[in-house]
């Protein structure tokens, strides 16, 4: 039986699925499987401080029953949170499932951490107030932030690549950062990371691709075999 990896998404994300599938052609070798929680509209399924733990405790052990070596909550949150509250997530996720657990927010601190990041600009759909909580919660300075204002989870994923790279291109106009985050799981931004990054010269982190190279590097697959893709796959474990 071939390895696999497990993905947890809210019910809204119409985007991991899509940045899995483009990813794994590069890990022939792997199976991917998902399950999801309910999360959708305005943030309906989840308190908005913290975490409801069951659902995620039960999509974890759902993908235990396929043997995945590793499970990822493929979601934002947890940086406004604070990570302690991802920390404690994994923990359950991982009982739940025998395996390893990650977040895409734990995979970011990670990165950044490894880049060097002090100062970060934002892409999210949310308002700017959403991504100075997400800097605040890595321990990094805010750089320019382009927020789109939307309510719904749901309309994150029907922005155009074209017009992410609309907004990645102003904020490194404006300078003075060492990241760009394309911060919701929701944004299908993952095919603009490595032509954004010859352009601009500044890493893009599209979140959704950040917590399939978390998971590929808990599971311990080499990342970089993607590298085709952006920076964050040539950075291995």
């Amino acid at each position: 039986m071939l390895p696999a990896i497990g993905s947890i998404t809210p019910s809204s994300n119409r985007t991991v699925e899509r940045t899995l599938a483009g990813v794994m052609r590069h890990f022939p070798g792997v199976d991917s499987c998902i399950a999801r929680i309910t999360y959708y509209g305005p943030g309906i399924g989840q308190p908005k401080d913290g975490y409801d733990t069951e659902p995620y405790r039960h999509a974890a052990w759902q993908l235990g029953h396929a043997h995945v070596g590793v499970v990822c909550w493929n979601g934002t949150r947890g940086a406004g949170l604070g990570l302690d509250a991802d920390r404690r997530l994994c923990a359950i996720m991982s009982e739940a499932a025998n395996c390893p657990a990650t977040t895409a927010t734990l995979d970011t601190a990670t990165l950044l951490d490894r880049l060097g990041a002090k100062r970060i600009g934002f892409v999210t759909p949310g308002d700017t107030a959403y991504a100075a909580e997400a800097a605040a919660g890595f321990g990094r300075d805010l750089g320019p932030v382009r927020s789109l204002g939307l309510k719904d989870n749901l309309a994150s994923a029907e922005l155009t690549p074209d017009r992410i790279g609309a907004l990645v291109r102003e904020v490194a106009r404006e300078g003075g950062v060492d990241a760009i985050l394309l911060w919701s799981t929701n944004l299908p931004g993952w095919e603009v990371m490595a032509p954004l990054e010859a352009e601009t010269g500044i890493p893009v982190l599209d979140s959704a691709a950040v917590g399939v190279w978390g998971t590929l590097v808990a599971a311990g697959i080499d990342p970089t075999r993607a590298a085709s893709l952006g920076r964050i796959f040539t950075i291995p474990k």
